[in-house]
């Protein structure tokens, strides 16, 4: 068993683990991270793909959160513009609903002022003209269609980003690294991993555990932990539609009876709808986490009370795909999970002139400014460290625009389509020269291993990022398992069954 000294192991690659070790290799300390899965495997993939203050915790007066969440959209549109982007949403006001017009544009005002400055549309109403044009959305009982801007992203991807930025920087990052024994000894502690089935032993002066629903479960592992909260497991599911003709591009918010909110996003090119999501507790295995018949029949009951289709309502049958991802949050004892805050909570323990570090909640679009907190939790512990630095700095492969990006994949290798060019960009960002680099050093990489993926792309997936299997590349590196049929994904597991 080889041995091996950190100043701080990180568990858990979702977004947040990733936050924290990309700021604390950037402050100069020595970092690892353990991932047991593939990174993003669980809730940091299972999102609702979204970059947003959050309009609904305005209700609850949580201006904080929202000012916070407005100040990190506007943050990370230009730490990486490859993978967040802005997108209309509209919200259609019927007169069964509670929350009226009146109620909802003094929340849309507030929302602008918070925001004020990131250079996004303010808030707005349609005129009846153009609500008369809105694709299928019911007319009957509609009130009013206020409008608002708000920001999309892929969130394995951004988690991604993340990660290879703190690994670019020093941080010793891998997946498939699990944390099998914790023990406290004087000013630090010892941890066992299962490095892809080799043994290893660790130390570690400092341990943050960023290991979202299992958090519980990693705290239990050394009598030196943080005082436990009290812990819900909230599960949030979606379903993907088909996009109906014609195509419908901006973003709806759909109010439902018991006053929570459901959304239904233009995704993947305009080629589907995403539907979600649902707010219901969780029992058992986190990773096993499945959209139940009951969440799949709330979600299409939703939609179809909203717009209406020419072929019929929405049925079990259109649904081609779903995820569902659950979420640890500290306990609201007796409240909704819905109303649950999402605002994050930290737990700490010193262990001599070490300590640990558990986090609790948190939002994918606030894991930067959640970072800075753990890291001045593990300062106020002892941890030497410079100061705070990841404000305004790009993300791995953000330092273009997504204008420079598409220029770039416009004046790429003629040998590759210019849509998968493009699908590079807005993926990759500016390591779109290394995919353009490997073709030139070997022009056979073009070779198409399915439609629209070549083993150029493959290899960089496998070398760069760390993909071990299909499920990797095609539901987290990319959202190809939607865009390909069933002989492409068959192709690409082929190809990792021999070694991609």
């Amino acid at each position: 068993m080889t041995s091996h000294s950190v100043d701080v192991l990180v568990i858990g690659g979702g977004i947040h683990g990733a936050a924290v070790a990309r700021d604390a290799v950037g402050r100069g300390l020595k970092v690892m991270l353990a991932e047991k899965g593939d990174y993003a495997c669980a809730t940091s993939s299972s999102s609702s793909k979204l970059i947003h203050g959050g309009l609904r915790y305005l209700e609850r007066l949580e201006l904080g959160l929202v000012r916070e969440s407005l100040v990190e959209r506007a943050e990370l549109l230009k730490t990486a513009p490859h993978l967040v982007a802005p997108l209309t949403f509209l919200l259609p006001i019927y007169h069964w609903q509670r929350r009226q017009a009146l109620v909802l544009r003094a929340g849309l005002a507030l929302y602008d002022a918070l925001s004020f400055g990131d250079g996004l549309p303010a808030s707005g109403r349609l005129d009846d003209d153009d609500i008369a044009q809105l694709p299928r959305l019911r007319q009957e009982g509609l009130t009013s269609v206020l409008q608002y801007c708000d920001c999309t992203a892929d969130d394995a991807r951004l988690t991604l980003a993340v990660l290879l930025d703190a690994r670019a920087r020093g941080a010793d990052i891998l997946n498939r690294r699990a944390v099998t024994a914790i023990t406290a000894l004087a000013n630090f502690y010892a941890i066992e991993l299962d490095e892809r089935g080799q043994r290893r032993r660790v130390e570690a002066r400092f341990i943050v555990n960023a290991a979202g629903p299992w958090v519980a479960g990693i705290d239990a592992m050394t009598e030196v932990a943080p005082p436990a909260r009290a812990l819900r497991l909230v599960r949030g599911s979606h379903i993907v539609l088909p996009m109906p003709e014609p195509v419908q591009r901006d973003a709806y918010t759909l109010q439902d009876d018991a006053e929570r909110v459901v959304f239904v996003i233009p995704w993947l090119n305009e080629r589907f709808l995403m539907v979600g999501t649902t707010d219901v507790p969780h029992q058992g295995d986190p990773g096993e986490a499945r959209c139940s018949a009951e969440e799949r029949a709330y979600l299409l009951t939703a939609y179809n009370r909203y717009f209406a289709q020419a072929g019929g309502p929405a049925t079990e049958d259109d649904i081609v795909f779903t995820w569902s991802g659950v979420r640890a949050l500290h306990n609201d004892a007796g409240a909704k999970p819905s109303r649950i805050s999402r605002s994050p909570a930290l737990s700490s323990v010193a262990n001599g002139t070490g300590g640990f570090v558990s986090l609790y909640g948190g939002k994918l679009t606030t894991h930067r400014a959640l970072a800075e907190e753990v890291l001045e939790a593990l300062h106020r512990l002892g941890a030497e460290m410079a100061a705070p630095w990841t404000r305004d700095v790009p993300l791995y492969g953000g330092t273009l625009s997504r204008p420079e990006l598409l220029a770039c994949a416009e004046q790429g290798p003629r040998t590759i389509p210019l849509a998968t060019r493009h699908r590079w960009a807005l993926t990759y960002g500016d390591k779109i020269e290394t995919l353009f680099e490997r073709l030139a050093a070997d022009p056979g990489s073009a070779e198409e291993i399915a439609p629209g993926v070549t083993r150029a792309e493959l290899d960089h997936a496998t070398d760069a990022e760390d993909a071990m299997t299909a499920e990797d590349f095609l539901l987290r590196r990319t959202k190809l398992h939607l865009m390909l049929d069933e002989g492409g994904r068959d192709a690409v597991k082929r190809r990792f069954a021999v070694g991609a």
